[in-house]
């Protein structure tokens, strides 16, 4: 009966909308029995990932700084904690008995405590030492193609943020975890499993390149799971093309180095 219901899943995965990728049947099976911290889940992204694992059925434990109002938001279905990725403190709970992270973790803001040294970089130390500590072995963070360009209209208004995020992707290789850097295209909001995903080397991308939410976060739980996935730095973004399930072939024949601009 186990065997029907993941096999119903891979083909018929229910979702945030009606259209929505599977992740395919390597990396569902493996994630079964493996606890899930999804990092950033009430954000823009993270609340995609957050309804997918919850409607594939896998255990996922929901991170936010504010549970009360997450649960308000999102359900109090999930398993939250609450915890902040700049207080390395409140993190021991968050990832008890954790085996793989998810980090949706981003911020906007240019300045102050959340500024994006505070929360891309020094967060991802943060959650990545703890995650580390705790037992986890797989970490997948989403990221930017632009990851480490110093000369980009983003750090001008963004507070370096480009440069911080190149920094914490170092710092999550460095870190002795599985890594899988998951650097998006450009995201909108269009439906999921509408259009060809691609799984592209980071310095194969171009400007003008997107991919929807709902794709994104297929592949970021996909990266969670597939064995191929360990280690991998990649751009994930749509074609022209209609729809296929091929993207979940294509994690073996991705780079491992960051190649990040040289300083």
């Amino acid at each position: 009966m186990r065997a029907l219901l993941l096999s119903l899943f891979v083909l018929f995965p229910l979702g945030v909308q009606a259209a929505q990728p599977g992740i395919g049947e390597a990396a569902l099976v493996n994630l079964q029995g493996k606890k899930i911290l999804l990092a950033g889940a009430t954000g823009k992204n993270g609340q995609y990932i957050l309804k997918q694992l919850g409607a594939l059925g896998l255990d996922v434990r929901a991170m936010s700084r504010d549970v009360d109002d997450a649960r308000e938001e999102f359900g109090a279905q999930y398993d939250w904690v609450e915890a902040d990725v700049t207080d390395p403190a409140t993190l021991a709970a968050a990832v008890k008995d954790i085996d793989i992270v998810i980090s949706a973790v981003a911020t906007a803001m240019p300045f102050g405590g959340n500024r994006s040294e505070k929360v891309d970089y020094e967060g991802t130390v943060n959650l990545s030492r703890a995650a580390k500590a705790a037992g986890a072995t797989r970490f997948v963070i989403i990221t930017s193609s632009n990851s480490g360009v110093k000369d980009h209209f983003l750090n001008t208004i963004g507070g370096d943020v480009l440069i911080w995020k190149g920094k914490a992707e170092q710092a999550l290789v460095d870190s002795g975890l599985e890594y899988v850097v998951l650097a998006p295209a450009g995201i909108d909001d269009k439906p999921g499993a509408t259009q060809e995903i691609a799984l592209i080397p980071r310095a194969d991308y171009v400007s003008g390149m997107f991919i929807g939410r709902e794709d994104m976060a297929a592949v970021a739980i996909a990266a969670a799971g597939h064995p191929d996935a360990a280690n991998r730095v990649f751009t994930a973004t749509n074609t022209d093309a209609e729809f296929s399930d091929a993207w979940l072939d294509l994690f073996a024949a991705l780079p491992s180095d960051l190649d990040l601009p040289v300083e």
